[in-house]
């Protein structure tokens, strides 16, 4: 088994094989509460009018998402986990646009054979579903889709380390958690306190997230067990 890795939005439009897109902070890790609370069709998004526009034909629908960070002003709830864990989202659809995972997701699904978002809270279990493939792609999102982050490297490192019958998770999740990246998203004035908590809960759950085309610019998000 080829591993590879590369780095944001660009690195993605390379990816090839099966592909892990890794967003830790917080994109992959909202995807996975909002999965793991029933979610109806989850969609992912390139663009916020993308977004906007899927929301308007479908009623009841759920805007997630952010820009740099902060969530615009006609979106129900933000890119963050713990607005997920405190919003009424089961059984509606979920449209996520993110200023590096979701992009980055929609970069890899053109060249790659299947695109697996990923976090820390699914760690063990998206490296599970990798072994055995012939090439690995690892994508770090990073800051904004472009600039280097570590908590996503640190997750991409765990990942390729577990599908490789290593890796320390509970190591990593400590080390992610006591971060700089950490620091700096916790004194965000536009995040909330619980979400690196939520972020850096290594596996709890059990579950593989993959993302599918739908239309230009729009993918569908489900799970496999």
């Amino acid at each position: 088994m080829e591993v590879r890795h590369l780095q944001g939005i660009d690195g993605a439009r390379s990816a090839e094989g099966v592909t892990i897109v890794v967003d830790t902070f917080r994109a992959f890790s909202t995807a996975a509460y909002a999965q793991a609370k029933g979610v109806g069709p989850h969609y992912l998004t390139d663009t916020l009018d993308q977004a906007r526009e899927l929301a308007s034909r479908h009623r009841g629908a759920v805007l997630c998402g952010e820009s740099k960070g902060i969530k615009p002003s006609d979106f129900d709830i933000g890119n963050s986990p713990a607005e997920v864990l405190g919003n009424d989202v089961g059984g509606r659809v979920f449209i996520q646009r993110t200023s590096a995972g979701t992009r980055c997701v929609l970069a890899a699904l053109g060249s790659a054979s299947v695109v697996y978002p990923a976090s820390l809270v699914v760690a063990s279990a998206t490296a599970a579903s990798a072994v055995g493939a012939d090439l690995v792609t690892i994508v770090a999102c990073g800051r904004h889709g472009s600039g280097w982050a570590m908590e996503d490297d640190a997750t991409s490192r765990l990942i390729d380390n577990l599908m490789h019958g290593g890796g320390d998770p509970d190591g990593v999740s400590l080390t992610i958690a006591t971060s700089e990246s950490a620091d700096r998203l916790i004194a965000a004035p536009w995040a909330h306190p619980g979400d690196v908590a939520l972020c850096t809960d290594v596996d709890r759950f059990d579950f593989t997230m993959v993302a599918t085309q739908h239309s230009p610019g729009t993918a569908t998000l489900a799970i496999i067990q």
